[in-house]
């Protein structure tokens, strides 16, 4: 009986270390679903209102609730309600993830925030 429940254990954490390793590259929203994160690169190329998740980190506070974003593949302009900052300072070399929905207008793009978290920084901003 022993061996059996040690087998079930070692079966269930094979099991949820593949479904991590599966979901690399993703990050769960406050719903609890995993979302795939987008690079700063491919925002320019989707439609007008489509929903993004990224990740990366908010490097210049421009004014008027607008803020320069910036991941490892470019920069942004992102608009960010400051309800959705509430008490939080916004500091360059602080990990972000942002829901967020994209608005085409002509040849510019940039990003309007539904959501934020403020993430434990994995690594430091060097850029």
């Amino acid at each position: 009986m022993k061996y059996k429940f040690l087998s079930l254990f070692a079966a269930a954490g094979m099991l949820f270390g593949a479904f991590s390793a599966a979901n690399a590259g993703t990050t769960p929203s406050a719903s609890g679903a995993e979302k795939p994160i987008s690079q700063v690169s491919d925002v320019s190329n989707m439609p007008d209102d489509t929903t993004v998740y990224i990740q990366g980190y908010l490097t210049q506070n421009l004014g008027n609730e607008m803020y320069m974003f910036q991941d490892n593949s470019g920069t942004i302009t992102i608009e960010i309600d400051d309800d959705l900052l509430a008490s939080n300072a916004a500091q360059p070399n602080t990990l972000v993830w942002i829901m967020a929905e994209v608005n085409q207008d002509g040849q510019v793009t940039s990003l309007e925030a539904e959501e934020i978290q403020f993430l434990p920084s994995q690594a430091t901003n060097t850029k």
